[in-house]
Parts: C-alpha cells; sequence; structure tokens
C-alpha cells in the first residue's frame, strides 16, 4: 500500500506543475520522484520541455490581419456585386454581407476574409472604384501565443501518458484509481480546449478579416412612393322596378384612393339626364360616396399583375329625382395591375333610401394612376 500512494504522489507531484508551466510558473521537480516513478514503471525518463530553453528558439512570425475600410461609390449594388467575385477569385470568401436602400441600394456592410497576402489587392481594388474615407488594418504576431499552446499541449499530453501507464500496470486502490481518473479526465478537456484555441488562431492567421462599409455618394436615395392614386369611372345606373322612368342612365365620375389601395376612397359619379315615357325630362342623378374594399389573401391578396378581385362596401349621398341616402355593397376585380396604373371593373348592388327607395345595379369600368 505504501508503494501505490508512493506511485500516485510521485505523479502527481511531477506532472500537475507541469501542465501549468506555458508561460506561468514551474514547481520545481525532485529528482528522487523521476526515480521512483521511472522505477516502478520500468520506462525511459520522460523529458519535459523547459520554457528556458523554448525560449532560445526561433518562433517564426505569425501575423493575425484586421482590419476596417468605408469607401463612397457610387452605386453600391453594383460594387457589392463585383467585389464578391473579386474574393472568390482570391480564394477569400464573404461571410457576412448586410445590403440597404431596397431597389436602389445605398448602403451595405460586407465582412470579408481573405488571404493575407490578398488584402493590399482588395484594397487597391475598392480604391479604383471609389473614395476610401476611413481605413484601419493591423497585423498582431501570435507566434507566442501559437507556441505557448503547442508547448502546453506537449506537457499536458505527456503527463496524460504518464498517468496511462500508470493505470495500465495495475494494483492500485480504488481512491487513487478514481483520482487518477479524474486528473486524466481534467487533462483531456484542457488539451481539448487548447486544440480548439490552436485551430481558431491558425484560422485567423491563414485569413485576413475584413469589414467593407459601402455608401452611396449622394447619401440616401429617395424612393418614388405614391402619396395617392387618383382615377376616373365610366358608369352604367340600371333601376330595378324604374316603372314609368328611364330604366338606364349612362355617366362617369372620379375616384380618389390613398396611398394603399382600396382601403379607404372617395367617389363622385354623375349620371345624364334622360326624358320618362310621358316626355318629361329627369334631373341627373349623383351617387357620391365612401367606403373601402379588402382582397382575398387566398386569391392573390392584391399582388399579382392581373385578375385580383376584391369586394367592399360604401355608403353617402344620392339624388335620384329627390335626396337619398347611399349604400351599396362592391364586387370587383383588377384586370391590370402595375407599380403606375391599375384597370378595374366592379359591379355594385345599390340601395337609394328616403322618401321614396329605389334598388339599382351600378357596373363600371374604372382607371387609377400613381400621383
Amino acid at each position: 500500500m505504501k508503494v501505490q500512494v508512493g506511485l500516485v504522489a510521485a505523479v502527481f507531484g511531477v506532472f500537475m506543475p507541469t501542465a501549468t508551466a506555458c508561460g506561468g510558473y514551474r514547481a520545481p521537480m525532485q529528482k528522487s520522484s523521476f526515480a521512483s516513478l521511472n522505477a516502478a514503471s520500468g520506462s525511459a525518463p520522460v523529458t519535459v520541455v523547459a520554457s528556458a530553453d523554448a525560449s532560445r528558439t526561433a518562433i517564426p512570425e505569425q501575423l493575425v490581419v484586421e482590419g476596417s475600410l468605408s469607401v463612397e461609390v457610387d452605386q453600391v449594388t453594383d460594387i457589392v456585386d463585383a467585389l464578391r467575385s473579386q474574393i472568390d477569385s482570391a480564394g477569400g470568401r464573404v461571410v457576412l454581407e448586410t445590403v440597404n436602400g431596397a431597389e436602389t441600394s445605398w448602403y451595405a456592410e460586407i465582412k470579408i476574409r481573405v488571404p493575407p497576402a490578398a488584402v493590399d489587392t482588395v484594397v487597391k481594388w475598392l480604391a479604383s472604384r471609389g473614395t476610401i474615407t476611413d481605413k484601419r488594418i493591423t497585423a498582431n504576431d501570435v507566434s507566442k501565443e501559437l507556441f505557448d499552446q503547442d508547448l502546453e499541449i506537449a506537457n499536458q499530453q505527456a503527463a496524460l501518458d504518464r498517468l496511462t501507464k500508470l493505470m495500465e500496470q495495475g494494483g492500485l486502490a480504488m481512491a487513487d484509481i478514481l483520482s487518477i481518473e479524474k486528473e486524466m479526465s481534467r487533462i483531456r478537456g484542457r488539451i481539448d480546449e487548447l486544440r480548439g484555441a490552436t485551430r481558431f488562431t491558425k484560422d485567423r492567421v491563414a485569413y485576413a478579416t475584413l469589414d467593407v462599409s459601402l455608401r452611396a455618394r449622394s447619401g440616401a436615395v429617395h424612393m418614388a412612393k405614391a402619396k395617392a392614386y387618383p382615377g376616373v369611372r365610366g358608369a352604367m345606373m340600371y333601376l330595378v322596378g324604374a316603372g314609368e322612368r328611364p330604366a338606364n342612365r349612362y355617366g362617369a365620375g372620379f375616384v380618389i384612393h390613398p396611398a394603399e389601395l382600396r382601403t379607404f376612397s372617395i367617389e363622385v359619379d354623375v349620371f345624364g339626364a334622360a326624358a320618362n315615357a310621358a316626355g318629361d325630362t329627369r334631373s341627373r342623378a349623383v351617387l357620391a360616396s365612401i367606403g373601402g374594399a379588402f382582397y382575398s389573401d387566398f386569391l392573390g391578396h392584391g399582388k399579382r399583375q392581373f385578375l385580383n378581385p376584391y369586394i367592399g362596401f360604401r355608403s353617402g349621398y344620392a339624388y335620384l329625382d329627390s335626396s337619398r341616402f347611399l349604400s351599396q355593397f362592391e364586387a370587383g376585380i383588377e384586370l391590370v395591375k402595375t407599380k403606375h396604373l391599375v384597370i378595374d371593373a366592379s359591379v355594385r348592388a345599390t340601395a337609394l333610401i328616403g322618401n321614396t327607395s329605389d334598388l339599382a345595379v351600378v357596373p363600371a369600368l374604372g382607371a387609377v394612376a400613381a400621383f
């Protein structure tokens, strides 16, 4: 039992300080511990790299190149596309791209990664396409960081190998086995952590990182947007149960939609005078209404270029031989819809309510243009 405890103590006395030797404090190692451990394991002595010896080793320079550039250009979108091609040809990649300004872009943020040798080429290319208003590029040497990580990995691996051999000998008490396994798990975790940090640092060395900001020279580009949609209508009013009155009257009118089509509109239709069977001339009829309509989500939600159906409701004032209250239910379809022009056809079931009431059907064809 005393021999077993001595072996464990020897392992922890030698390799626990070694694991933290990189760039920090190194505890002195006793020759008796090495002798006991080597004698017990039957293996050759392990040579642990000393930081004093490592400091005399020539370490190649390892540079992490990072930077940012602000560039003013005439057309942001064109430069973004061309820059992407330039980066691909240089063996790099675009890792982040943000473009603002809709159809005419006026601002873009691009993060690129290229081989360090291509940085000057990219900077010169951007300078030839616009005006560089701000440039900051740094090169940090991480050779010592990488060397220290490699040194600590080697020391940790040596400690792990020694503990592994000790476990393979057998004859250890359960408490010693648990202590050694716990220490081995800790060392493995530290080695994985160091290897991950090394891979990350080497990737930063292999590829320079540049944040490129592109801005249009004129600043934000104003995008044309309709303030309203004024238009004209041609309509016919058919009176249901007209009796001796003329059943059909033809007319025209105007309509004004706000910037959002169909949600609300103001319309006025005027129909011509007509004579009845007795020869009496009737006055003109007028329908003035406000109301709105909505599209079907299942039928394109008004975003198709052709044949967008809609329904709506309207109310207002009517004059037909006398003043009336006007109520209408509308069903329509946009025959053609572009950014600047909409042509539609509709039919309205109309109630004219007053001292005398009438029902009418009002089909119409209209067109509105963006203003």
